[in-house]
Formats: structure tokens, C-alpha cells, sequence
């Protein structure tokens, strides 16, 4: 069911929740520049399965606000929205399914929110350490970061100027389907909330780089953690820090796969995520 709440802050955010068979259910959170759809294939399969299922829009992202405050991008606010959710939907049996900067919010969540952990952690082309420079976004080169962030502080990418792309379609099929259209938002309507989430994230890292190794090494539920050989924005070797602060966690690398391992090789992810959940999950 497709529903909206209003955060704390004034913040619109948008989220589907299946109920199925099984009342645990699998939440899902989307990595920077995305929305919900990037998850399509995966919550298909887990429905199949009979699991309930939420998904969420991340502020700035896809049907959700996009504030214009930088300070309203902090991962606290992330995990805030997401709590307040979880208690909306009365969900308290749950596992975090975070891609990338949706790890990230998944590892604020378990930071701020201790005595509501999830069940489960899942932990996809994510770390504890941030991947890449002040000067390199998504390690690109700094010529590119700095006009990332020059057109991100400038009008022409506030969402309001593009109000009629309200939920684009960004998986497989739907790029394949919309590209045109998927290469012109990408490049430009989404930028400032790219930059401003991701400065943030790494604000967030450096100022609690302690607290979360910690939290991570006392994480007392299941922990899953996956990798794609190939990726460039997260590099395998920093998902395997992750692996070393956790040694009960699961580690899988996709040795063929880049930084969209959730869409590439979703079937294939999604048999992991499966298996990992039937073996560490009585229900």
C-alpha cells in the first residue's frame, strides 16, 4: 500500500507496505540518487515468499520532500523518518536491507535507535569507513565533485523545476524503457540532494567513526554484508573492514559486480538475503 507521512521536521515521505503472510518484515532503503524502484525484482521475490515488506523513498529522493537545508540531510534525520514509520506501521520485527547510502542510514538507525534494533542487518556495498575523499564524491575526480556541489547551491536543481518527474522508474526494465529521461534526472534533478546527503554522511562517519565500529562489533543479532568486485564507489576491501569488526558476520562477494549489484544481480542477491534469513531467523 503506497501511503505518506509527515516526519518530524515537516518532511514528506513516501513508503510502500506489504503485509504478507509473514508478519516479519524486510525493510528496504535505497542508495543515493535512487528511489524505491531499485528494489522492484527483490521485493517481487520476497512477497512470492510470503514476507511483509516496506519501502521507502529517502527524503530528496523519488516521491519524498527535498528540503533545502543541508542540515536537513543529516543521517539522524534519515533514521528518524525511518522510525517513525516502523512505529506508524506498528513494525517491531524487522530487518534493515541497505544499499549503499541506505547502509548507511540503516547503521545511524542502530546507532540512535539501540532498544529498537532490527532483527537482522543487511549491509550491501556499504561501510563503516567512508569510501572516498572530501574532494571526490562517489571517487570521482575533483573537477566533477566541485561542479557537483557549484550546481547543487543553485536553483536550477531544486525539484520544484522539474514538478511533473514525481516517481521515475529506476529499475532495469524502467531504465531501459526511459533512459533518455532517466540520463537528463539523474545528471541534473537529483544533484543537490546527492551532495548534500552524501557531505553528510561523511560528516556523520568522522564525527562517530568510533561509536559505530563499536556498535557494529556489539551488534548482537544477525549481520549480512555483500560486495561487488567491481565496485568502484564502495570497494570490496571496505565492506570487508565491516567483516573484521563482526566476525559473525556473513560476507558474500559478487566478484563480477559494480556498485548497482541490487539491480544487475538481483535475483542472485535476492537468493542470499533468502538463505542468510532462513538460517538465522526461527520464523
Amino acid at each position: 500500500m503506497e501511503q505518506k507521512i509527515i516526519s518530524f521536521d515537516g518532511s514528506e515521505i513516501y513508503y510502500q507496505h506489504h503485509k504478507g503472510k509473514k508478519d516479519y518484515t524486510l525493510t528496504f532503503l535505497h542508495g543515493v540518487g535512487a528511489n524505491w524502484t531499485v528494489w522492484k525484482k527483490e521485493l517481487n521475490f520476497f512477497k512470492k515468499k510470503g514476507f511483509s515488506t516496506l519501502v521507502i523513498d529517502l527524503r530528496g529522493h523519488g516521491q519524498s520532500s527535498s528540503p533545502l537545508e543541508f542540515e536537513k540531510y543529516r543521517l539522524y534525520h534519515f533514521s528518524r523518518d525511518l522510525r517513525q514509520i516502523l512505529t506508524q506501521e506498528k513494525i517491531n520485527d524487522f530487518s534493515l536491507i541497505g544499499h549503499s547510502l541506505g547502509g548507511g542510514v540503516a547503521l545511524s538507525y542502530c546507532l540512535h535507535y539501540p532498544k529498537k534494533l532490527p532483527s537482522s542487518l543487511v549491509l550491501i556495498e556499504t561501510s563503516t569507513t567512508f569510501p572516498f575523499k572530501h574532494n571526490r564524491l562517489l571517487n570521482m575526480g575533483p573537477y566533477i565533485t566541485h561542479f557537483l556541489r557549484f550546481i547543487a547551491s543553485h536553483k536550477l536543481t531544486n525539484k520544484e523545476h522539474f514538478f511533473h518527474f514525481k516517481d521515475i522508474d529506476l529499475s532495469f526494465t524502467g531504465m531501459k524503457e526511459n533512459w533518455k529521461l532517466i540520463s537528463h534526472l539523474i545528471h541534473i534533478t537529483p544533484i543537490r540532494s546527492l551532495v548534500k546527503a552524501l557531505d553528510n554522511l561523511e560528516r556523520f562517519v568522522f564525527k562517530n567513526h568510533h561509536r559505530i565500529d563499536t556498535m557494529i562489533k556489539n551488534f548482537p543479532n544477525p549481520v549480512l554484508l555483500i560486495a561487488g568486485g567491481r565496485d568502484k564507489v564502495v570497494p570490496p576491501e571496505y565492506v570487508h573492514l565491516v567483516q573484521k569488526l563482526n566476525h559473525n558476520a556473513k560476507y558474500h562477494l559478487f566478484r563480477k559486480a559494480g556498485h548497482k549489484v541490487i539491480m544487475d544481480d538481483a535475483e542472485k542477491v535476492s537468493k542470499v538475503v533468502y538463505n542468510f534469513l532462513n538460517e538465522n531467523l526461527k520464523n
